[in-house]
C-alpha cells in the first residue's frame, strides 16, 4: 500500500484550513453537559443477528438515538504545525453541534484534545466511525483504489513515494474519552469499508493490493481477499472464509439479513481478462451483456446461494432493508421487492421516478434517473407500496435534500448551505447546515425543520 505525498499535498491545500479557536467557560459547561448524555445509548447490535455498521451515506459518520458522530473533511492546522481533523457530535437533545470533548477551556488545536485527529492516523474520507455496546469506534483505514487506473502520476518533491500506515482499529467512549489504539492490521493488507457486526465483535473484508504497470498506466487489483472476524472483547482475529468462489464473479457484501451475508457480483459468463476490464469499449460490451448477481452467505462462510438475477442492459438501483431487497431499473416504472429468505419476488408499486437512492425504516427514498432535473425526493412505504413526494428542497440553491441518518421518529438531512455562488452556476459550499423533522413532516412536505445549531463547516 503506497500514498502519494502529491495526494497528501494537495490534500492539505485544496481543503479549508480552520484553526479551532478558545471556547469560554459558559459555553464548555453546556457542551460538558451534552456529552454526558451520550453515556445511556443502549447496544447498537440485537442479540443473534447481523447488524450493518456502515454509515448509508458512505461518510465518516454514525448516529444513535441521542446524537450524530462525523468526521469533517475540512483539514485544521494544529498549534504545532501539523494538520488534523476532528470528531463532531450533534446532540439532537439541544440541537447544538460540538467538538467532542468535554474538557474546559479547551482550544482543540492540540493532539492532547479528545477531538483532535492526527491526519497521519485517521485518513479523511476512508476511514470509518460507528458505536458497538456503549463504545465509539474509529476504523483508521487508507483508501482503497482496488481496480483503480492512474496514469502520469508524478510524485511531490523528489519523487519517492511514503509507506501508507496500517489499517487500526481505535476505541474511545461515547464522550471521546479514553482513547486507545485496540488493533492494527497487518501492513501488507487493506481493509474495504464494509463493518458488520454481531453481538461478539465485527466482520471485515481484507486484501492485498498489487500494481501493474502498461503502456504509462498503472493499474490496481486486489488478492487474497478474506472475510475475516475481530472479537472485539478478546481483539483476536479468525478467518471466515476467502472471497473467492471459482465462478469467475468478484463478490463484495453489501448488507446483511439475519444470519447471512447479502453479496452481489458481476456475471460475465465466463473470466474475462485484464486488457478486457480495462479498455473502456470492449468494457462496456461486456457489461451490457453481463448480469448482476444477488446470493447469501451463512456467517460462518460455506457455499452461495444465490437469490436473484438481472440483467445489465438497462441502469438498475438496489437497496436492502430488512429481510427484503428492493429492485429498479430504468427499463419500466415498477419497484421490485424480493424476500432475502424464500426468494420471493413481487412487485411493490410503479412510480417514473424510480431510482432507489436511500432507505429510511420502512422508507425507500427515490428520484427520477436524470439527478441534474428534478430534485424532488419520492417516497414509498415498504409495507403499503404508497407514494408520496416532498416538495421541500435546499434553501440555498433548490438542490435535493441530503439525507445523513434517522432516529426511530425524526430524519437528520442537510437542508441548506452557507455559500458563495458564481456566475457558472457553480458554489463554493463554506458551511452545510443540517435539520431534523419528524419522518412523517418529511414525507409529507412539511417544513417542520429543527435546525442544528453549527460551530464546523459540516459535511
Amino acid at each position: 500500500m503506497k500514498k502519494y505525498l502529491l495526494f497528501m499535498m494537495a490534500m492539505i491545500i485544496c481543503l479549508s484550513f480552520c484553526a479551532c479557536g478558545g471556547k469560554t467557560n459558559a459555553e464548555n459547561t453546556v457542551h460538558n453537559s451534552e456529552l454526558q448524555k451520550v453515556t445511556g445509548i443502549s447496544d447498537s447490535v440485537s442479540k443473534g443477528e447481523l447488524k450493518l455498521l456502515n454509515s448509508k451515506n458512505g461518510e465518516p459518520s454514525c448516529n444513535t438515538e441521542e446524537g450524530y458522530y462525523y468526521m469533517p473533511f475540512e483539514v485544521s492546522k494544529l498549534s504545532d504545525g501539523n494538520y488534523g481533523t476532528h470528531l463532531m457530535y450533534m446532540d439532537f437533545a439541544s440541537g447544538r453541534e460540538v467538538y467532542l470533548c468535554s474538557t474546559a477551556g479547551c482550544k482543540h488545536d492540540t493532539l492532547d484534545c479528545p477531538a483532535v485527529l492526527s491526519y497521519d492516523d485517521f485518513p479523511i474520507q476512508s476511514s470509518k466511525l460507528f458505536v458497538f455496546q456503549n463504545s465509539l469506534y474509529i476504523l483508521s483505514r487508507e483508501y482503497d483504489d482496488d481496480g483503480s487506473l492512474s496514469q502520469n502520476v508524478v510524485a511531490f518533491g523528489d519523487g519517492n513515494e511514503v509507506e501508507s500506515s496500517p489499517a487500526a482499529l481505535y476505541r474511545a467512549n461515547l464522550d471521546g474519552t479514553e482513547r486507545k489504539k485496540v488493533y492494527t492490521f497487518d501492513s501488507d493488507l487493506t481493509i474495504e469499508d464494509m463493518v458488520i457486526a454481531n453481538d461478539e465483535g465485527i466482520y471485515l473484508i481484507t486484501k492485498k493490493l498489487s500494481t501493474d504497470k502498461m503502456e504509462g498506466a498503472t493499474y490496481t487489483t486486489s488478492q487474497e481477499r478474506k472475510l475475516v472476524f475481530l472479537n472485539l472483547t478478546s481483539l483476536q482475529m479468525h478467518e471466515v472464509c476467502p472471497m473467492e468462489f471459482d465462478d469467475n464473479i468478484s463478490w463484495r457484501i453489501i448488507g446483511c439479513c439475519k444470519n447471512d451475508f447479502i453479496l452481489y457480483g458481476i456475471d460475465f459468463g465466463r473470466e474475462i481478462s485484464r486488457e478486457e476490464m480495462w479498455d473502456d469499449d470492449v468494457y462496456r460490451e461486456l457489461y451490457n451483456n453481463s448480469s448482476t448477481v444477488y446470493a447469501r452467505l451463512n456467517e460462518n462462510g460455506g457455499q452461495l446461494k444465490e437469490i436473484y438475477r438481472q440483467s445489465n442492459k438497462y441502469d438498475s438501483s438496489m437497496e436492502l432493508n430488512g429481510d427484503s431487497m428492493y429492485l429498479s431499473s430504468n427499463e419500466n416504472e415498477n419497484i421490485d421487492v424480493i424476500n432475502l429468505e424464500t426468494g420471493e419476488k413481487k412487485t411493490l408499486c410503479a412510480l417514473p421516478q424510480n431510482l432507489i437512492m436511500y432507505t429510511f425504516e420502512n422508507t425507500l427514498c427515490c428520484r427520477e434517473w436524470n439527478l441534474g432535473g428534478d430534485p424532488t425526493w419520492y417516497f414509498v412505504n415498504t409495507q403499503t407500496g404508497e407514494i408520496t413526494k416532498t416538495p421541500l428542497v435546499n434553501k440555498c440553491n433548490g438542490w435535493a435534500l441530503e439525507f445523513c441518518g434517522e432516529t426511530k421518529e425524526d430524519a437528520l438531512f442537510i437542508y441548506d448551505y452557507d455559500a458563495t455562488s458564481y456566475e457558472d452556476g457553480s458554489y463554493e459550499i463554506h458551511q452545510y447546515k443540517y435539520a431534523l423533522m419528524k419522518k412523517e413532516d418529511l414525507f409529507s412536505g412539511k417544513d417542520n425543520y429543527r435546525s442544528i445549531e453549527m460551530i464546523g463547516p459540516g459535511k
